[in-house]
């Protein structure tokens, strides 16, 4: 996607009809939905996608001293293949059964992963340049700070989510920025009574999330899933 914050944060000023407007006296009227409100809704929603399209990614490994071990990224969402250029061969993860005896001299291009990190039953070269991981990621974060001034600075704005995305993901920003109307709503029509107006169990604003909610899963379901490997040891 081509798009970074500055871009996509006048896009959902559109899109939840909450451009910054003139009020009382010419001061800008405060937002509905706050900067850090919308930004918290975006990351949580590229999260979210991650279980539908991450983001495809590869890295060379670096191999620690004993030879047999790697740390993985930190934006690792799963592995997807491992290639040894050296040994021109793909690696395969291995499959393990009670009773099975691991032999400590074994060659095999075999791997499994544990607590970030990727154990080998081969040797590597200590610094090897040849160990490729091609992998699934998280989606990089939209990042913040609040200036002394109060003023929000953006440190992190790069959007790499696919642009076929972007509609489902507004939605689900969406969704996630509703959330504190409905609850603080909830609250206040726990007092009411069941009259015309409503019952305490009515609230626009939760309905209004699930709607949005829907049209998430409408539009993923709109496009199909990759093929993502996730190993499980």
């Amino acid at each position: 996607m081509a798009r970074n914050w500055t871009e996509l944060n006048s896009l959902l000023d559109w899109f939840m009809d909450d451009e910054e407007r003139g009020g009382p006296g010419g001061d800008p009227r405060p937002r509905r939905f706050p900067i850090p409100l919308r930004i918290a809704g975006w990351n949580w929603a590229q999260n979210a996608l991650c279980s539908h399209t991450p983001r495809a990614r590869s890295e060379t490994l670096t191999i620690d001293t004993g030879k047999r071990t790697a740390v993985l990224p930190l934006d690792l969402f799963a592995i997807d293949s491992i290639y040894d250029a050296s040994k021109e061969k793909w690696w395969r993860p291995m499959r393990r059964e009670p009773g099975d005896i691991r032999y400590l001299d074994d060659d095999l291009p075999e791997f499994w992963e544990w607590a970030g990190h990727l154990y080998m039953e081969t040797q590597v070269e200590y610094g090897s340049a040849d160990v490729t991981l091609y992998y699934w990621a998280y989606y990089p974060s939209i990042k913040y700070r609040i200036g002394d001034d109060d003023e929000i600075d953006i440190i992190q704005e790069q959007v790499c989510t696919p642009d076929w995305a972007e509609a489902a993901l507004c939605h689900m920003a969406t969704a996630f920025c509703w959330t504190p109307g409905a609850i603080m709503a909830a609250d206040i029509n726990e007092y009411k009574i069941n009259v015309d107006a409503g019952n305490p169990l009515q609230n626009p604003r939760s309905q209004q999330a699930r709607e949005h909610l829907f049209w998430w899963n409408v539009l993923l379901e709109a496009h199909p899933r990759p093929t993502v490997h996730r190993y499980a040891y």
